[in-house]
């Protein structure tokens, strides 16, 4: 899982997780990380992440925050993520 510790480090900008094998919620700090303004977490399997309120799409663009919200050929149901601004696994 994501470390909670992260949520302390207050200055953070960018954070980039992708391909680390994360399982389960992300911490709630996440979302005290108001200088945050772009997230990647694709290729994880987080089943749940906070209101990040430093990431908005309009004022950076559609890749701030990417997770995975589709079904990849890995697993069989799709995770939502009703505060992603992009999902990078979505089947259309």
């Amino acid at each position: 899982s994501i470390p909670t510790e992260i949520g302390l480090l207050s200055e953070l900008t960018y954070l980039r997780l992708s391909y680390n094998a994360f399982t389960g919620a992300a911490p709630e700090g996440l979302g005290e990380l108001t200088q945050m303004k772009l997230l990647q977490l694709q290729s994880n399997r987080i089943t749940e992440v906070p209101n990040i309120p430093g990431l908005d799409e309009s004022k950076y663009d559609t890749s701030t925050f990417v997770t995975d919200c589709g079904v990849p050929s890995a697993f069989d149901e799709a995770l939502v993520c009703e505060h992603c601004t992009m999902c990078c696994n979505a089947n259309e």
